[in-house]
């Protein structure tokens, strides 16, 4: 039997911890208090407007959609994979080094 209003959608909920300048963090609390809403709920909220009305991130988006899609048709590498570290002081990237387990050795050279 359906009724009149729609079941509330759950929603996935990850937490995440922001630091706000203090004219910010004031303005949400006064936020809260004019539409009586959690601060979750108003940030939630703001972010999602802000994602819809932003054409160029929207463009943006629609854009990166495309390569993670030509990414994901592409056979993943054959062996161990590297990682690329953050740059050093010196200017130069490390490349991660391949840990193996002990039975896992490769044959000597010829």
């Amino acid at each position: 039997m359906s009724s009149v209003i729609a079941k509330q959608p759950k929603d996935t909920r990850k937490q995440t911890t922001v630091s706000l300048s203090g004219s910010v963090l004031a303005d949400l609390e006064q936020y809260c208090e004019f539409i009586d809403s959690a601060r979750d709920w108003v940030i939630n909220e703001a972010l999602k407007t802000v994602f819809r009305r932003d054409k160029a991130f929207i463009l943006w988006k629609e854009q990166n959609a495309v390569k993670v899609e030509h990414k994901a048709d592409e056979q993943p590498p054959v062996g161990p994979a590297q990682v690329e570290l953050p740059l050093h002081g010196n200017g130069r990237s490390e490349r991660a080094k391949v840990h193996r387990s002990p039975g896992s050795e490769l044959p000597p050279a010829a």
